[in-house]
């Protein structure tokens, strides 16, 4: 582990006193936007991610402490399972993002993941490399040492620009990033069981291939699915819930409308009459269950009134309906202002 120049609760953007599983959700998030293989593989992301890490791994190994010294005091059996049960949720965390009907119905994505470590052959392990034509270092003239007189001696002192070899530096290996080792990559398909929902962690079973070269311990791969909902929607229990927007005119009227569900447009009714209906329920287009059955699609109707002062004509309109359709029980009724209306369209 490195070590860290800037406080690592600074470095996950979290409070001094954060938690093991809100240090473990911001170094999730952290990772889903700096590493590598997302924003690219210069030494400057490198660098970032691996300080990254290096701040999880930290606050991870002090948190664990604490909690095991915590449970200590009370009992050596539970402090053993709290630390197994904390070690159990760690490893890697990988990101698929995933549509709804592949969410709702299940489907197979193909990820990859390492599968252990090779020394890179580019750089024999050294993590640098010199160019094919390397110029004459100009600080020893190619002796790869100085000589510096003391007393009656003449010493020979390395050239620290160009550590002794004569030539230009070498510079970092494009290949292995100047690590020195590759990470060797699999493909992985993985199943995404029906139902599953926003935000869902599988754990990912894996075989690594072993090699001599491998210098860590074999960790868990997980993967977090993220299912790419359309605005406004929100699963409660097995029911999907989605608002729509109608004009008073077709609440009052009633009719056929189109609302989007899971399963594409469907065709439902609206009951005439403004009433005490505030949700459409769609049977059986909701989400799934473990046992294979599904919720409803329950759609809110977002009732519009229309903009701005009513026209002449269609307040004479109004007055009219207000006679032929009259309202049940009793209620006030509104008196004409004839001058409060017109004004507005002289």
């Amino acid at each position: 582990m490195t070590t860290l120049d800037t406080d690592p609760y600074t470095i996950l953007g979290i409070r001094k006193d954060a938690d093991l599983e809100e240090v473990k959700s911001a170094y999730r998030r952290l990772v889903r936007l700096w590493h590598p293989d997302v924003c690219g593989r210069s030494m400057e992301n490198i660098k970032r991610f691996l300080t990254v890490k290096d701040a999880y791994l930290l606050l991870k190994k002090r948190l664990q402490a604490q909690a095991t010294k915590r449970a200590s005091s009370i009992s050596h059996s539970t402090a053993a399972n709290a630390v197994d049960r904390e070690s159990s949720v760690e490893g890697t965390f990988l990101f698929v993002q995933i549509g709804l009907q592949e969410a709702l119905y299940g489907t197979h994505v193909t990820i990859e993941i390492a599968d252990g470590q090779d020394f890179c052959r580019k750089c024999s392990g050294l993590g640098q490399i010199a160019a094919k034509n390397p110029s004459t270092c100009p600080a020893c003239k190619g002796k790869g040492y100085k000589t510096l007189s003391w007393g009656e001696q003449d010493l020979k002192i390395i050239c620290a620009k160009c550590s002794g070899r004569g030539k230009e530096k070498l510079t970092s290996c494009p290949n292995c990033s100047g690590r020195g080792i590759i990470t060797r990559k699999k493909k992985v398909e993985v199943q995404i069981p029906p139902g599953t929902r926003n935000g869902t962690v599988l754990q990912i079973e894996t075989h690594r291939t072993s090699s001599s070269n491998d210098s860590h311990d074999e960790e868990g791969y997980f993967l977090e699915v993220e299912v790419e909902m359309p605005e406004g929607w929100i699963i409660h229990g097995n029911d999907i819930i989605s608002t729509i927007d109608i004009d008073c005119w077709t609440k009052l009227g009633g009719g056929y409308i189109e609302i989007d569900t899971v399963d594409g447009p469907e065709k439902v009714f609206v009951t005439p009459g403004l009433g005490n209906e505030r949700f459409i329920k769609i049977p059986n287009k909701g989400w799934i269950n473990k046992d294979g059955k599904r919720g409803n699609h329950l759609v809110r109707l977002n009732v519009l009134s229309p903009k701005g002062p009513c026209p002449k004509d269609a307040l004479i309109l109004i007055n009219q309906l207000k006679v032929l359709w009259p309202c049940e029980g009793y209620s006030l009724p509104a008196l004409p202002a004839p001058d409060l209306h017109t004004k507005h369209y002289k």
